[in-house]
């Protein structure tokens, strides 16, 4: 009677396979992840803020400039859009599956989190400091481009379970005073537009970087 020899080329194969799949799964997940916080930014950074104004007021019955309603909707609909393509590159690039759940809560509830102060402060309805006495709270709580960032960056670093690599989220500290001083300093707001993409850009990537995107082992 013949016995079967196992054949340890074709388990290597199949692992060296599996590994390969892993790793490609969580560098689109890392492609995802930055290019949904981008669409983000360029929604907070367009006509997302004026979504924000409308709703608001509307809540507070206080007066706001009409937009059509259809304008609205579909801004709110790519914000939606946006989470959604975050959520799948935290899905897809997971090592961690309790750091992934943890990660879609932090980008769901800190990307509506942005969106209601920016609608508050625009109405008056955030009980905050007005003028100068009021700039570091803006400039933590109505900032986007921290808020963003900053919201993304743990979503991603949680959900890679990252250890050194929370050092990364330290950079966007960077994105908060630079807003404030660049509208005090009457800087051109295209101008601002354009460094502070390239800045969030340059900082998220490293919290990217920083979460190991081609390290495939699972963890719990």
């Amino acid at each position: 009677m013949t016995i079967p020899q196992q054949n340890p080329f074709a388990d290597a194969s199949a692992e060296t396979s599996a590994t390969r799949g892993r790793s490609v799964n969580s560098l689109a997940g890392a492609i995802a992840v930055f290019l949904g916080g981008y669409l983000l930014l360029a929604g907070f950074a367009g006509f997302l803020g004026q979504t924000a104004l409308s709703v608001f007021a509307t809540i507070g019955g206080r007066p706001a400039p009409a937009y059509p309603f259809p304008l609205l909707a579909l801004e709110f609909l790519q914000f939606l859009f946006a989470i959604v393509v975050v959520v799948g590159g935290l899905v897809l690039g997971r090592r961690s599956t309790t750091g992934t759940v943890l990660g879609v809560g932090v980008v769901i509830i800190g990307s509506l989190l942005t969106f209601a102060f920016l609608g508050l402060r625009l109405n008056g309805m955030l009980p905050i400091p007005g003028g100068r006495d009021g700039i570091p709270f803006t400039a933590v709580f109505v900032n986007s481009w921290f808020a963003i960032v900053f919201f993304v960056g743990v979503a991603w670093l949680l959900t890679r379970a990252a250890r050194l690599g929370w050092v990364a989220i330290l950079g966007t500290l960077i994105l908060i005073p630079l807003p404030m001083a660049f509208l005090l300093a009457n800087v051109d707001s295209g101008v601002i537009q354009i460094v502070m993409f390239l800045l969030s850009g340059i900082v998220g990537a490293a919290i990217i970087i920083a979460g190991r995107p081609l390290e495939d082992r699972t963890v719990g």
